[in-house]
């Protein structure tokens, strides 16, 4: 989602390839790939179509990768999400991209881009909708990726840390990665740190693991935090069991993002 831009915040600046010099603007998302739509263009068919995001909050860097095919390498490992600061280089393929505070004084006008603030309308090809779920619940957007029937896949970061990657097909949730904290975060009524979701369009997909449908998936789910939350109870004393949690509960708030057709 779009902020305004604080005036205090000043640019920072993206080097690629030790060449061409993109200035950044406090508070935007910038997507990295090789299709034309993407904010900075790789021509390269070893890069993918949309394959990282880079968000600059005016003092870091976010760098995400959206399930590329080379993936994206920070120190030479490859990572789903990574903090940058200024000064730090990641490598796209044989591409090397560093986070600059201040322009360098070698750098011509000619090679320099000045990126406008850019938002989820430039994603428009592979990012469906992002943000952050402070106003509902992570199952009330699940629940709404299975009533629209969408194909994608669901990506979770809690404060700066990835989290659960959830893969669905017409609706259904075929595969979960990395879900040792899903039960938890989908009970979740408030989140201490912010939990902030991608859900973008997704052409290669895991092998099927989970074969029973979605509702009776995250019922599952449910039950089996609710006994985690029962078995963590002092034994001294009456058990009260947890309140029931229905996933499809009729009280939520907040507004549902549009989805792109």
């Amino acid at each position: 989602m779009e902020q305004p831009l604080d005036p205090d915040l000043q640019s920072a600046y993206v080097l690629v390839d030790g060449v061409t010099l993109y200035e950044v603007l406090p508070n935007s998302t910038v997507s990295i790939g090789r299709l034309e739509t993407n904010t900075i263009v790789i021509d390269d068919y070893k890069v993918s179509r949309e394959h990282c995001i880079l968000r600059f909050t005016g003092f870091q860097f976010v760098l995400i990768d959206l399930a590329s095919t080379h993936g994206t390498l920070y120190n030479g490992e490859p990572i789903v999400q990574q903090v940058l600061d200024f000064g730090d280089t990641f490598n796209i393929v044989s591409h090397a991209f560093q986070m600059l505070q201040n322009r360098p004084q070698d750098v011509t006008p000619h090679d320099s881009v000045v990126l406008a603030a850019p938002s989820v309308r430039r994603l428009d090809r592979r990012v469906k909708f992002f943000g952050g779920l402070n106003e509902f619940c992570l199952i009330t957007l699940v629940q709404f990726l299975y009533q629209e029937k969408q194909t994608g896949l669901l990506m979770l970061e809690e404060g700066q840390q990835p989290g659960p990657r959830i893969y669905f097909k017409e609706g259904e949730i075929i595969h979960v990665a990395d879900d040792e904290n899903l039960g938890e975060l989908l009970t979740r009524q408030s989140h201490e740190q912010s939990l902030f979701f991608y859900f973008h369009n997704e052409t290669e997909f895991p092998a099927r693991t989970i074969h029973e449908s979605t509702p009776n998936y995250l019922m599952e789910m449910v039950h089996k935090q609710d006994v985690r939350v029962s078995n963590k109870l002092p034994s001294t004393g009456p058990l009260v069991p947890p309140p029931h949690r229905m996933p499809y509960s009729a009280a939520s708030t907040g507004v549902m993002p549009r989805v792109r057709r």
